[in-house]
């Protein structure tokens, strides 16, 4: 449970960063730390002890919790200072919703302007996302960060520059509801099939050039998601009273 998996600032490992892009590094850290689950919706993010976890000065520690907001996964409380968002079940299927007017369009484009190595390179990943999901022991962060490696493999193929940014604000926002997805969605190994056929017809349309198709499947998709989020609400979601 969600619980399980909470942990305050104080219980994080300690890194010191001794590199150039210091606000970089320390959003990349962040975001390890969220999709990891050290971190969860609603904790508070004190810029002092973050730089004495890092051991880096404050100012990088500020501009990386700018960044998160810009994110979308904190907001900035006058008096409370920083937290880590709070999603409700109407949050992410707004989400979702955008998501589904967006990347149908990228896929679209990367169908006609994918290369054969770049179809190549997919399939390579779409194999390792079959060895991740078969597994064993599933990694919810691993099953997260191999979907997205795929997904935006497909996305940037489009040179849709621009959608592309909006597409990966959107997944960003999702992080810690996608987090939960990994967890629970795949719990049966016919889940966990159906999951690799989704990829599956993806790239199988990509290596026919069918725009359309692809355009299809993946707005049937991102659109039943959004009418029917498949998640625990009474785990994940905080909804108002």
């Amino acid at each position: 449970m969600r619980t399980n998996m909470r942990m305050t600032m104080n219980d994080l490992n300690t890194d010191t960063l001794q590199h150039s892009k210091l606000p970089d590094l320390v959003l990349d850290k962040l975001m390890e730390w969220i999709m990891s689950g050290k971190l969860s919706m609603g904790d508070k993010l004190n810029t002092e002890e973050l730089a004495t976890q890092l051991g880096v000065s404050r100012m990088p520690i500020r501009e990386a919790l700018s960044n998160l907001e810009k994110k979308g996964l904190a907001e900035s409380i006058p008096y409370a200072g920083t937290r880590l968002v709070t999603l409700t079940k109407e949050d992410v299927r707004q989400i979702y919703i955008a998501r589904t007017a967006l990347e149908p369009i990228a896929a679209k484009y990367a169908c006609e302007k994918i290369t054969d190595q770049e179809i190549r390179h997919l399939s390579e990943i779409q194999e390792e996302y079959k060895r991740i999901v078969r597994g064993k022991e599933l990694d919810a962060v691993e099953v997260y960060q191999q979907n997205r490696l795929y997904h935006f493999s497909i996305y940037k193929a489009s040179q849709l520059d621009r959608i592309c940014v909006m597409i990966e604000s959107l997944w960003d926002n999702l992080s810690f509801f996608k987090l939960i997805y990994g967890q629970k969605l795949l719990d049966s190994e016919e889940s966990r099939e159906k999951m690799i056929a989704e990829h599956q017809s993806y790239l199988d349309a990509l290596k026919r050039r069918d725009s359309e198709l692809i355009y299809r499947l993946l707005q049937q998709n991102l659109k039943s998601r959004a009418e029917n989020i498949p998640y625990y609400s009474d785990v994940y979601f905080h909804e108002n009273a």
